[in-house]
């Protein structure tokens, strides 16, 4: 044998003793956990508030919320407009006392005050997705803290059903609908239930007369403002009156 030959023999060894030392001894892959970017939770987080029901509703694999609402049939404008229950800013406000608690609650809390009262629903896990997504959102509405308007002013007058039952049909029934139960558009609404058993529940902030006047004249019928009211104080205490003599699911308190 050759010098020439012996040395490409060797070479040939060495290389088949590498490949199988490397075969059998791979290096383990590393797991490594995917995070959303924050972007993502926002984005998800916007849709949580314009579309509940598609996202976390009863048709839906993580039915948390019991109806086929959204948040922003009550957060008008995906939580922007200012007389509308908004969510700008909100964030800087908690923790704070809640005199329906008789404590202090963090937003985390409060969240799932919605979720149970006005979407009828369960909490969310405080790790999962979802409760990352809403606090992403609101957190990303940067601005001021919020200002919640104060409750509407007494009744000039008695609230009167009769006369809501009127208002309701004369104002209100076009878009909601003469039975009350809403204009359905695919999984959700264009117009929300006012009662029924796809309506918030009777824990509701909107199940409370001066925070239901309130929001009523100062935004309804869409479009309105606080400064162009259509209703007048007496009619938004009467339609109110309505509302609130019409059967809606019963709040359970979460376990």
């Amino acid at each position: 044998m050759t010098l020439k030959t012996f040395a490409a023999a060797f070479l040939a060894v060495c290389c088949t003793v590498a490949a199988a030392t490397l075969a059998t001894h791979r290096p383990t892959a590393v797991a490594v956990a995917v995070v959303p970017a924050a972007d993502d939770l926002v984005a998800y987080g916007e849709r949580l508030v314009t579309q509940t029901y598609a996202e976390i509703g009863p048709d839906t694999g993580k039915p948390f919320a019991g109806n086929r609402l959204a948040c922003q049939n009550c957060h008008l404008d995906a939580g922007l407009k200012r007389s509308a229950v908004p969510l700008v800013g909100v964030d800087k406000s908690y923790p704070k006392f809640s005199a329906r608690s008789g404590r202090t609650i963090t937003l985390v809390e409060r969240i799932d005050e919605c979720m149970t009262r006005s979407m009828n629903g369960r909490p969310l896990p405080e790790d999962s997705r979802e409760m990352a997504a809403f606090l992403a959102y609101i957190r990303s509405l940067d601005g001021p803290a919020a200002v919640q308007l104060p409750p509407a002013p007494p009744s000039p007058a008695p609230a009167d059903v009769a006369r809501g039952t009127e208002i309701y049909a004369r104002v209100c029934a076009v878009c909601h609908q003469p039975h009350g139960l809403g204009k359905r558009v695919g999984q959700g609404y264009e117009f929300p239930p006012l009662w029924g058993p796809d309506s918030y529940n009777d824990g509701a902030g909107m199940d409370h007369f001066h925070r239901a006047v309130g929001f009523v004249q100062r935004n309804m019928p869409r479009g309105v403002d606080p400064d162009h009211p259509q209703l007048t104080l007496q009619e938004a205490w009467d339609v109110v009156a309505f509302l609130q003599s019409r059967p809606r699911p019963h709040y359970q308190a979460a376990p």
